[in-house]
């Protein structure tokens, strides 16, 4: 992920206040409300599409909301830039959602700003998955989009993993 000037600034600030909760100079509460407003200066990497969203009808969601975002920051020992850019590239990603998607189905499911009970930490696509929102996941490299839907992300799930 490459960051513009002023996104480098604010990955020094996020480490910076990381450093002052660390050593007792503000609280979690407060760190955490900076860090969210911090974060959301970055420009999300776009990584899906409903299958149902228009051109003139999407609303962009933050696939992992930001506090859960932040709460992973806060978590990480020995928080340095390079491991700040890492967790930035791969949590703070969008996607493209039709109104309704955005605001009622994900509320339905009380999916609106948490992640799925069982979610494993690396799927970012797990919220819509969940709430039977069909996806076209965006190819960065080739900007082409392949649909991911609920059963094929199961299917993929009950695959042993290699490595894990």
């Amino acid at each position: 992920m490459k960051f513009t000037p002023f996104e480098s600034e604010v990955l020094e600030s996020i480490l910076w206040q990381v450093e002052g909760l660390r050593i007792g100079r503000v609280t979690k509460r407060v760190t955490t409300r900076i860090l969210r407003a911090t974060i959301r200066r970055i420009r999300p990497r776009l990584i899906a599409r409903s299958v149902g969203a228009h051109e003139d009808a999407r609303e962009i969601d933050h696939a992992i909301p930001v506090h859960v975002l932040c709460n992973r920051i806060l978590s990480t020992p020995d928080l340095n830039r390079k491991t700040l850019e890492k967790i930035l590239h791969e949590w703070l990603v969008a996607v493209e959602l039709t109104r309704s998607e955005h605001r009622e189905v994900l509320k339905k499911c009380r999916l609106t700003s948490r992640m799925p009970h069982d979610w494993d930490g690396t799927d970012p696509l797990a919220r819509y998955l969940a709430a039977g929102i069909s996806l076209r996941s965006i190819d960065e490299r080739a900007n082409q989009s392949v649909e991911v839907t609920a059963t094929n992300q199961s299917e993929e799930r009950s695959k042993p993993a290699v490595g894990r």
